[in-house]
């Protein structure tokens, strides 16, 4: 999926903070369920373009980065309930506290995936595809 965001900071020479524009949310499919709307998140700049804040460009959101990155947030915390709960009442606990050791294996996989995410952030970073607004950096 492609969206226009503006430059706001060069990070370092891979990597750039980025917000969509105002006029991208209106026309966004995903709109309603934005968390980004006045945020800045960051990019990458792999290609090395010569951008510089105040450009419009291009970044590519790679489909199946953005399921994969949502089905590991969600779904692995979940998978720990059940398999904590088990492990529990086979080890004879009562059903009480099985339940309370299956909400603490959900606390352990959220905190095991902002590990994951930590280490592999940059596989999941929206890729800058080009430059639209070559005027910004005349300006500037």
């Amino acid at each position: 999926m492609y969206e226009t965001v503006t430059v706001k900071r060069i990070i370092n020479d891979k990597s750039i903070e980025v917000s969509c524009t105002s006029s991208a949310c209106s026309g966004c499919k995903g709109e309603s369920f934005c968390n980004t709307k006045g945020k800045t998140f960051e990019a990458a700049n792999k290609n090395k373009l010569a951008i510089k804040p105040g450009m419009t460009v291009e970044v590519f959101l790679k489909p199946s980065s953005t399921i994969a990155s949502t089905l590991i947030t969600l779904i692995f915390p979940l998978l720990l309930f059940p398999l904590s709960y088990y492990l529990a009442t086979a080890l004879g606990v009562t059903e009480g506290k099985g339940t309370l050791l299956g909400l603490g294996g959900i606390i352990v996989g959220f905190v095991l995936v902002g590990f994951y995410f930590k280490r592999t952030r940059a596989n999941y970073l929206p890729q800058v595809h080009r430059i639209i607004d070559e005027e910004a950096s005349a300006e500037l």
